[in-house]
């Protein structure tokens, strides 16, 4: 999970259309989500979102260029059925993640209710709502979580932080599927190391290892898949490598590396 850089500003126009307007004021009328359409499924809503999110699940970070891509609500509309077409509300995720979170949305102190805010304003109330509410759950648009996550050898991800631990229990971030897409990403990149360091024990030799955590470097991008697990990976070398002196190999090359391409 990693923060999505949104323009809250620049909102489909499509949000604002007269017809979303009509829905609204419907689900006001009946204190509801009742929008049988649900217009807030749009084409020019989803590729903007399919852009900002670089495809992937705003939660897990898996890949949706061959899987169903949700239109999620960060404040479920079943509840926040106002918020149901607004632009500061509307997330990208897989399936899995949004099914997993479903209606849940816990709160530290009382949950907002509609206080006739018009239509216009809808786009812009989830910073305020944040303030008054303190959600448990994070929100990938809004908050930058990156160096709170830790993960192990086997893809599983953990937190020390409170907001964090429940967004993986929420969304369901251990689920085994996942850890194992993120371990065959470690174990590709270990087994390619350990096959490197048998000839730099020969040879004394490191030029090897150089292309080889150089492509790591280049896939570890926000755009990419499992960008945190990649990341972390990189940030804590000694963790996933037993043998010290090959610790210490792979983090001069990549601090070498990083230097010379200003990679984070």
């Amino acid at each position: 999970m990693i923060k999505i850089e949104k323009d809250f500003m620049d909102i489909p126009s499509i949000l604002s259309s007269e017809n979303r307007k009509n829905a609204f004021d419907g689900n006001i009328a009946s204190s509801s989500y009742s929008d049988s359409k649900n217009l807030y499924k749009v084409g020019s809503v989803q590729k903007r979102l399919n852009e900002l999110y670089h495809l992937k699940c705003g939660y897990c970070e898996k890949t949706l260029l061959d899987s169903p891509k949700h239109i999620e609500h960060y404040r479920p509309k079943k509840t926040y059925y106002w918020l149901a077409y607004s632009w500061d509300n509307l997330l990208l995720s897989c399936g899995e993640c949004n099914s997993a979170k479903g209606d849940r949305f816990e709160v530290e102190n009382e949950k907002v209710i509609y206080r006739d805010e018009p239509f216009s304003m809808i786009h812009g109330l989830g910073k305020g709502y944040d303030t008054l509410e303190s959600p448990l759950i994070v929100n990938p648009e809004k908050e930058y979580i990156l160096d709170t996550l830790s993960f192990d050898k086997k893809g599983h991800i953990s937190t020390s932080d409170k907001r964090m631990n429940h967004t993986i229990n929420a969304c369901n971030l251990d689920r085994q599927a996942l850890c194992g897409l993120r371990e065959e990403i470690l174990v590709d990149f270990i087994e390619e190391m350990e096959g490197h360091y048998l000839y730099f024990k020969e040879k004394k030799d490191v030029s090897r290892f150089v292309p080889t955590v150089q492509q790591f470097l280049n896939a570890c991008r926000v755009e990419n898949k499992f960008y945190a697990f990649r990341y972390y990976i990189i940030n804590n070398i000694e963790l996933f490598f037993e043998d010290r002196t090959l610790q210490k190999v792979l983090k001069i090359i990549i601090k070498k590396l990083k230097n010379k391409e200003k990679i984070n």
